[in-house]
């Protein structure tokens, strides 16, 4: 491959990437290519020396598979619109309430509200004409006419269980200074006042579990705080991590109250009727649709789906990077498909430690490797850091007897 052609196939690759990064797909795997090493400066070379390197197709392809991967899941469907609701209630002046997202790792939780976080971006620009610029604790309009203006704030709980560090980590993300000089109630007095100064409307705590103590002293203080912000800043609150970050809405009967809507997202079931097993085969189907491979994959054939599900146990963020490291290292050798191979070599890629079995490789066929995709590393000559030969120190003479 000449270099303007793989300069070319490189900006293609960049373009494709940035394009997903905006959709913050985070429970997405972004799978690396190996570009092959040792490319010619002079001499052009044919494709098939760079198996590697995608083409312009290719590209449009996986990037296609990514944005399809999220958009085909009925719980991160609802998910989205249930936020909505909440962010219509504030422009309603609506008092502030909850939304509680529950979940196991890996079943969608943060691709819901970062999902949300990039449409209402888009809503703000479209309807607005202000341009927010994205950080990482939400989004931020700098051309208020009071100052800066964080109508998005989000914030992964740190594994503190102290009121105090909640409210502190929420007002840095804010951009608030916090001496340390401060009280308890002097922190919770200042995050009340920034939130309505910069005009918050949703407020999004993720891994909110981390933040749930064992003592039930500590688990009344965190809903009393919850609650305080609902109250007194009209702030919509959503929460969302394992099912222990509902302790504290169970435990304060005025915090449950205020609790819009508790929504729990759920893996995909595989029991042993068939109609256990539709919901997973019609996503698996949809998906197939969406991704508009050149190639038929039958990722919904009950035998092929039984095991995606017996290798990822039906959790979302688990099927998605099957699906996309087994597309994209097919892909690369220029199978249009979601093959049974490139699964198996995914689930290898994947799978937990001590894990030996692999769905896609059956006792019977052991034989049959998945494809081995990593390019060998050249082999070091002793004496040598580059690879290379090194000069010969000393001459090696016949022993004599």
């Amino acid at each position: 491959m000449s270099r303007p052609a793989a300069e070319g196939t490189s900006a293609l690759h960049r373009s494709a990437d940035a394009a997903f990064r905006t959709s913050d797909a985070d429970e997405v795997l972004e799978c690396e290519i190996d570009l092959i090493s040792g490319l010619d400066d002079d001499v052009g070379q044919d494709a098939d020396d760079a198996t590697d390197l995608l083409t312009a197709e290719a590209e449009a392809i996986l990037t296609r598979a990514r944005h399809v991967l999220i958009d085909n899941h009925v719980d991160l469907i609802e998910g989205i619109k249930a936020i909505e609701r909440s962010r219509r209630a504030y422009d309603r002046g609506e008092p502030g309430q909850l939304l509680l997202i529950t979940g196991a790792s890996g079943t969608g939780k943060s691709t819901i509200q970062r999902e949300w976080i990039r449409r209402e971006y888009q809503r703000i620009v479209r309807t607005t004409g202000r341009i927010p610029q994205i950080c990482n604790y939400g989004l931020v309009l700098t051309d208020g006419i009071d100052g800066d203006e964080r109508p998005i704030v989000f914030v992964n709980a740190s594994s503190s269980r102290s009121t105090n560090a909640l409210a502190t980590q929420i007002l840095r993300a804010l951009g608030a200074e916090v001496p340390r000089a401060l009280y308890g109630h002097q922190i919770l007095d200042r995050l009340r006042m920034q939130l309505v100064g910069q005009k918050t409307r949703l407020l999004f705590i993720d891994e909110f579990h981390h933040t749930v103590s064992s003592r039930d002293e500590l688990v009344e203080e965190l809903s009393e705080l919850v609650k305080d912000l609902l109250v007194e800043t009209r702030v919509q609150l959503v929460l969302s991590g394992m099912q222990k970050a509902a302790r504290p809405v169970d435990a304060n009967p005025q915090l449950d109250r205020r609790c819009r809507m508790r929504f729990p997202v759920e893996p995909f079931s595989w029991g042993s009727e068939i109609e256990h097993r539709q919901e997973f085969l019609d996503f698996l189907a949809d998906l197939e649709e969406g991704m508009d491979l050149p190639e038929a994959s039958n990722l919904s054939d009950p035998k092929r789906a039984g095991r995606i599900h017996a290798s990822t146990g039906g959790i979302l963020g688990r099927v998605t990077r099957l699906i996309l490291i087994a597309l994209e290292h097919g892909l690369e050798d220029g199978v249009m498909h979601v093959a049974d191979n490139y699964l198996a070599y995914a689930h290898e890629t994947l799978k937990r430690s001590g894990e030996r079995s692999n769905p896609f490789q059956p006792q019977a066929s052991r034989n049959e490797q998945a494809p081995r995709r990593r390019v060998p590393r050249p082999s070091r000559t002793r004496g040598s850091l580059s690879g290379k030969p090194s000069a010969p120190t000393y001459e090696k003479t016949a022993r004599t007897v």
